[in-house]
Formats: structure tokens, C-alpha cells, sequence
């Protein structure tokens, strides 16, 4: 795993940021209150809040008063992407378990919070974790976060999902280095990515597929589609005038709106322009059940090479007396966990039809 990188340290809260903090309207009453029932002083609920911050922020404060205030200021973290890969190798569940065990224990000597949980052979590794962000104020600095990891057994394998970032992400190839170790053969991973698949149509066609043959849905539109073009790179021989050229290089756009996949905007750019779709969002209406609407958004972190593919399951616009709601709510956690097998299952089965339709293609070519 990747040590974390730490940059210099962090900044101690002086007067007038206790000052700012305490008239913020995230820290609420009862908290003031207990700031200074801590120093044993009494304060009336009448006093204006102007005054009590004025009063304490001239008192000698220590880590606690910053880590009550700090609780209260703190960036609440939004759901994150998740990615997937299958991996193939692993045959024991219970030496599987055994390496687990043995990153918690790392992961927890250098700070972590790691619950790991089994079911059958599935196991789910919960990783809480502190990032430090310098460019936020000095209560906000140190953002607590929390993602997982899941091994889920598959006929091949393993499916491991986890959330997508560069923290998780590396226990992930480490927890993988490790059982890699206790194999006999070395783990194949397979993971959805265009990387050699070129070519800017079928890049662009993997979403529209995507989209509109999701298994067990239909769907219902169109609502975020993110293109991309790559900056040409200039050779040792480019001139002054390709230059110049490079620099009006619009590389990505964003449109958003009703029937986006249809808007004329986009398709001029995918057929004249040489850009591709790298992300997709959509609506759709589950086939089973109640009619349930889902928020579906999926995407490539590495736009120029196709690679990183994750997915989410933003919110459910539940059906309720008929009706769809116009409120959005959290999915499930079977939900996701349904969602996920599919998109999973369907992101495969593209980038195996649309590497074969390249193939061919590019033979056909010649």
C-alpha cells in the first residue's frame, strides 16, 4: 500500500479562526454551551452569539475545544463512484480471510478503522480513513472518509468491487499483492476498459449499449453525457502555426438536459468533431417489481485511454401510489447490490463485442 503523503503541518487554530468558527451556523448552540461548561462557566441561551465567541476565543483552547468545533465544521463526504474487477486465483476463502486479517492489522497500527464482515464465502472490508486537504480552513483540514471492499465469489473467482478512489484503491491492490503471495499461480485480473479500443465511435457506442440494454431495465433518458478529445501532441518539427492551433483546443464538454443523447449539439461533435463519450448519466425504469425509476451514472477516470470504469447508483425515485415520486431517495443496499452484478455483468459482455468489432474492422482494413 502507498504511504500517504503528508504535507507541513497543520496549522494551529489561533484566536480569530476559533472566533469565525463559533459564529458559523454548522456549530449549533449545545455546542457552545459545552465549550464552555468544560471551564466550568454558565451562559445564558439569550446571550448573542457574537459575545460568547468573542469571550471564548481570548481563553486558552486546547486540542478537545478544536476537535468539538472541528466535528461540527467538517466537509460532509457525498457517496463515491465504485469500480470492479474480476480476479481469478483465489481458491481458499479461509486463507483469503487470514490476509484480511493481517492488513487490519497494519491498516489499524497507522490509524485506520477496519471492520471486516463474512458471509458465506464473501467477505466485506469496511475502511474508515483520515485525508488532510491544506487548502481548506484550519477546522476543516482533516476530512474523515470511509469506503469499502468487497470479495464476492463468482464461477471464475472473485468480484472484487470497492469504492473508487486513490486511498481504497491502493489497499486494494495491496490486499491483492498479499493473497497473491499465498497462490501457487499468479492472479488474473480482469477489468472493463477501452484502452485497445481506439476507436472514437465504438468508445462512444459502449454507452449508448450501456444505456439503453441495461438487463432488467428500460430506459427512461438521457440526463448528463460528458464527451472528450484529446489534445493532439506535437512532434519536434510542429511550427508556430500548430501551436497557435493548440491553443484553441476545446477538450471536454458537459451537456446536460432532457434527451441529451438526442440533442444535435452532441451528435454533430461525435460525427465532425472526433470527440467521444467518456461519461454517461441516465434514467431507468426497473421491468420487475413496482416500476421503480433509478439515477444511473457510469464513467472512465483516465479519459484518454478509456480505463478506470465506475459506476453509480445516485437515487431511486421510488413509485408510490402509482405515481413516480419527484423525491429522490438513497438506494438500498440490495439495491446497489443488484444494480452492481448487472452493470458489471453488461460492461463486460461491450468491451468483449466492441474489442472483437474493432478487431475486425481494423483486419478488414488492410
Amino acid at each position: 500500500m502507498k504511504k500517504r503523503a503528508h504535507g507541513p503541518s497543520l496549522y494551529y487554530a489561533s484566536d480569530k479562526n476559533v472566533f469565525d468558527a463559533l459564529n458559523q451556523h454548522k456549530v449549533d448552540a449545545p455546542t457552545v454551551i459545552r465549550l464552555f461548561q468544560r471551564r466550568n462557566i454558565v451562559v445564558s441561551r439569550k446571550t448573542p452569539r457574537e459575545e460568547l465567541a468573542k469571550y471564548f476565543s481570548t481563553l486558552t483552547h486546547d486540542y478537545y475545544d478544536h476537535k468539538e468545533i472541528a466535528a461540527r465544521l467538517g466537509v460532509v463526504a457525498r457517496r463515491e463512484r465504485t469500480t470492479s474487477m474480476d480476479v481469478s486465483g483465489v481458491s481458499d476463502t479461509d486463507e483469503l480471510q487470514g490476509v484480511v486479517e493481517q492488513l487490519k492489522k497494519e491498516m489499524e497500527a497507522s490509524g485506520d478503522t477496519v471492520q471486516v464482515t463474512r458471509e458465506g464465502n464473501n467477505l466485506s472490508i469496511r475502511v474508515q480513513y483520515s485525508e488532510i486537504d491544506y487548502k481548506r480552513s484550519e477546522f476543516s483540514q482533516v476530512q474523515v472518509r470511509d469506503g469499502t471492499i468487497e470479495f464476492v465469489q463468482s464461477p471464475t473467482g472473485y468480484v472484487v468491487r470497492n469504492t473508487q478512489n486513490d486511498y481504497l484503491n491502493g489497499v486494494r491492490e495491496t490486499l491483492l499483492a498479499k493473497v497473491e503471495k499465498t497462490t501457487s499461480e499468479p492472479l488474473v485480473k480482469v477489468v472493463v476498459s477501452l484502452f485497445d479500443v481506439p476507436s472514437t465511435k465504438l468508445r462512444s457506442k459502449f454507452f449508448h449499449e450501456l444505456a439503453s440494454s441495461l438487463p432488467g431495465f428500460v430506459r427512461r433518458d438521457v440526463t448528463d453525457v460528458y464527451v472528450f478529445k484529446a489534445k493532439p501532441e506535437l512532434d519536434d518539427e510542429g511550427g508556430e502555426e500548430d501551436a497557435e492551433g493548440s491553443e484553441t483546443h476545446v477538450e471536454r464538454v458537459f451537456l446536460r438536459g432532457s434527451g441529451v443523447s438526442r440533442s444535435e449539439i452532441l451528435n454533430e461533435l461525435l460525427d465532425e468533431e472526433d470527440y467521444y463519450i467518456i461519461k454517461m448519466g441516465w434514467t431507468a425504469t426497473e421491468l420487475m417489481g413496482v416500476g421503480n425509476v433509478y439515477d444511473i451514472e457510469a464513467g472512465f477516470s483516465d479519459l484518454r485511454d478509456c480505463t478506470g470504469f465506475s459506476f453509480i447508483l445516485s437515487g431511486v425515485f421510488a413509485v408510490e401510489e402509482g405515481k413516480v415520486s419527484t423525491r429522490r431517495r438513497p438506494p438500498h443496499k440490495h439495491e446497489s447490490d443488484a444494480f452492481s452484478r448487472v452493470i458489471e455483468s453488461k460492461a463486460r459482455d461491450l468491451v468483449a463485442a466492441l474489442r472483437a468489432e474493432f478487431l475486425a474492422a481494423d483486419a478488414g482494413s488492410k
